[in-house]
């Protein structure tokens, strides 16, 4: 949330060190949002939820309006300002260029609370999925000895073999991480196992989808088309060895078998509906890993929790007990609970 938040406001949110109103009604309504809700109309009668979440988003549009405010007012008073380049930056300066020559004093409130949603979604998605990639990507490794050994060779070969100086080095000489090819495979295949978001369409007169069997369905009066991210990449009709934990596959000439199907990964889509933010994604998850894994061994502790929280019911799926649950994004279920220890070399 912290690196989210410097990314989109230029601005610390210290949500590591204590309560901040931002961060923490945006986990607030992470929390109380209602999975299946297409599914389940009724729950929409829980007034306290609703109650909660209006709370939660005055409380979020307030601190992002203020913050939009004072960025405002600092380029009013230095327009020539070149060293603000946050997401909220890039979005006062475009505004501003659209102005023509005079620079408006106040925001205009259409514009003022368009940006405030969308800086909203910003925040959303760059903490929420992300944070559920980066559990992922701890858990397969753990269960994956030698993928794991191999991505930290990887970092001490191109970032020295004391993991304590890994975020000075990429600080110095950020390109390294254009270096980390198998660290980039051990994401994409993260991202491939478990997407944590899916996507949509909608619906247009006189288009049809054909579906494996070559059927036409037509589109006509369909108000959403769902994309499942997960079912596409584990379907063995465009992967080999669809369940398996291979970063190898993202590294194999096209040739080869294992080779992904053009198209078919498809963790940040494609087209107009493609995540815009997907550079500062993967460049997070790689520093983070490059500082981290070298560091530290993750080892999951559902037994444990399930013996403090005996439930009945299936509990594993796909042979994984850290299946997915939708909670805003995908988050692994339970929130994963885990061990984690100093990595012994």
């Amino acid at each position: 949330m912290d690196i989210i938040g410097q990314t989109i406001l230029n601005a610390p949110l210290g949500a590591q060190k204590g309560y901040n109103v931002l961060a923490d009604s945006m986990m607030s309504q992470i929390r109380w949002h209602q999975p299946n809700a297409e599914a389940n109309p009724l729950g929409h009668l829980n007034f306290v939820r609703r109650l909660v979440e209006w709370w939660n988003g005055r409380q979020m549009d307030r601190y992002i309006g203020t913050e939009l405010d004072k960025r405002f007012s600092d380029y009013n008073s230095d327009p020539n300002n070149k060293r603000l380049k946050s997401v909220m930056d890039l979005v006062l300066q475009a505004y501003i260029a659209q102005s023509g020559d005079e620079t408006p004093k106040v925001l205009d409130p259409v514009f003022r609370d368009f940006a405030i949603r969308q800086i909203r979604l910003f925040l959303f998605t760059g903490h929420d999925s992300t944070s559920s990639t980066i559990c992922y990507a701890f858990h397969l490794l753990s269960q994956n000895p030698d993928t794991l050994s191999r991505i930290r060779s990887e970092h001490d070969k191109v970032l020295g073999e004391d993991y304590s100086k890994a975020s000075a080095i990429l600080e110095g000489n950020p390109k390294l991480l254009q270096e980390l090819a198998y660290t980039t495979a051990v994401i994409k295949e993260v991202l491939r196992l478990f997407p944590p978001a899916a996507s949509s369409r909608q619906g247009k007169p006189g288009v049809s989808i054909n579906d494996d069997h070559g059927r036409a369905c037509p589109t006509d009066d369909v108000i959403m088309i769902w994309t499942i991210h997960v079912e596409l990449h584990r379907n063995p009709k465009y992967w080999k060895r669809p369940n398996d934990f291979l970063p190898e596959r993202w590294l194999v000439e096209p040739t080869h078998e294992l080779h992904p199907v053009k198209d078919a990964w498809r963790a940040f889509e494609y087209g107009p509906r493609n995540c815009i933010a997907q550079g500062i994604v993967m460049t997070e998850l790689k520093i983070i890993l490059a500082c981290v894994v070298r560091e530290f061994d993750f080892r999951p502790a559902y037994d444990e929790w399930d013996r403090l929280h005996p439930a009945k019911g299936v509990k594993v799926h796909r042979g994984d007990r850290a299946y997915q649950m939708e909670e805003a994004a995908a988050h692994p279920v339970e929130h994963y609970p885990c061990r984690v220890s100093l990595h012994q070399r």
